[in-house]
């Protein structure tokens, strides 16, 4: 009996030191979206922005993508087409497509290749995904533009 209640303690003791990790790794929410923007313009999108990626642990640092001394660069090329620059691009490749989808954006390269989702958080800050989320935990890595302009 004493060994039952040993290991009792033992299994509680594991569980309550693994709980702090568990919620340091705890995926984001879904955000609510930015109502003063519509995610299917250009417009919102033109400037320069800086990027991040949120870490998952506590006490670890986010990972930064681009800078504001050093920015991706975002220009409207018509009402629902960008051009997207890297930091150290001088040239954009083909136009991006905006479709709005369930209140954010598709970005659909005319020329092909990867698509990707952009959700408006506030009027400086939108969220990009390497796809639209689909279930709660899809929430949890966005890759976080903060307007620098």
């Amino acid at each position: 009996m004493l060994r039952n209640v040993f290991r009792v303690l033992v299994v509680a003791a594991v569980a309550a030191g693994s709980h702090g990790g568990a919620y340091a790794l705890m995926p984001l929410a879904r955000p609510e979206p930015f109502a003063d923007i519509d995610p299917g313009s250009s417009a919102p999108l033109a400037g320069s922005w800086a990027i991040s990626i949120p870490t998952m642990e506590v006490g670890e640092p986010d990972t930064v993508m681009a800078t504001c001394e050093l920015p991706v660069r975002i220009q409207a090329a018509d009402e629902t087409h960008i051009f997207y620059l890297g930091p150290r691009e001088t040239e954009a490749d083909a136009a991006m497509e905006l479709r709005e989808l369930e209140g954010g954006a598709m970005w659909e390269p005319i020329a092909g290749g990867p698509s990707f989702f952009a959700f408006w958080v506030s009027q400086d800050v939108f969220y990009l995904y390497d796809q639209a989320p689909k279930v709660e935990a899809d929430w949890g890595l966005p890759y976080v533009y903060q307007r620098c302009d």
